[in-house]
């Protein structure tokens, strides 16, 4: 699998999705329902190259000034700084750290907002948790904004059907809100994304994608991945959208 490219087999992935459409049309909802006029400093993780973000930043943060852009994979933070350098934040100053959520350092000022998006099902739940106490004590600003977008696996999909039989049961929005509200973050809105997914003559890149995702082989994902679509009404691939605040009188 040294080979393969992670970038390459997301895109593939959502290619099959209309993600994309019902993000963009969540935004436009969002948008007369929460107020981010506050909002002059980001933190955003698990990026990839970004394209959700900086839709997230031009609809939504109007008075966006810095953005701090978190990401491993390095072909992905490559394309994210050519989007960068062709102007798609232009009024924006932004920094890519190329690092995981885990060996994530810190800033030195707090900021107003932070994103989250399709990001912590990577993490393993210790570290989210250390994730979220770190951003309550050190890193977010009283009244800041943590913006959620994670699958929400109450409702069965493809996706949950095929890590289940491999054995993988990944992390979803309700475990991420659970762990926010533990912390003291208070929920301001939360909205159901109603994802689809074309499931027809999935070949090698689906094999590929879910290979990369549990480790393990690819008989092993060919068998989890025929024996999930004998089960019906799989098209679906919800996720959840929630926006959180850190309370003005927290305790940190």
């Amino acid at each position: 699998m040294a080979d393969v490219s992670y970038r390459r087999l997301l895109a593939e992935y959502h290619k099959r999705d209309n993600f994309a459409v019902v993000f963009r049309n969540a935004l436009e909802d969002v948008a007369g329902k929460v107020d981010f006029s506050h909002v002059k400093s980001c933190l955003a993780f698990g990026t990839g190259s970004g394209e959700r973000e900086m839709e997230f930043v031009r609809r939504l943060l109007p008075n966006l000034r810095s953005l701090t852009a978190v990401e491993p994979d390095p072909e992905s933070v490559k394309a994210l700084r050519a989007s960068i350098q062709d102007g798609q934040l232009p009024d924006v100053e932004t920094s890519v750290v190329e690092t995981t959520v885990e060996s994530w350092s810190g800033v030195d000022v707090r900021v107003d907002a932070v994103l989250l998006f399709n990001v912590m099902l990577h993490v393993h739940a210790d570290d989210r948790r250390a994730l979220i106490q770190k951003l309550m004590a050190r890193n977010l600003n009283d009244g800041g904004l943590v913006v959620v977008c994670e699958m929400n696996a109450s409702v069965p999909s493809f996706c949950t059907a095929t890590l289940e039989r491999l054995g993988t049961r990944f992390e979803d929005y309700e475990d991420v809100r659970k762990d926010l509200a533990a912390a003291g973050f208070r929920v301001v809105l939360e909205q159901d994304l109603e994802v689809r997914h074309d499931l027809s003559k999935l070949g090698d890149n689906a094999v590929k994608f879910f290979q990369l995702a549990t480790g393990r082989s690819e008989s092993e994902v060919r068998a989890a991945i025929d024996d999930a679509l004998t089960l019906p009404n799989l098209r679906a691939s919800p996720r959840k959208l929630g926006i959180f605040t850190k309370s003005t009188n927290s305790v940190y």
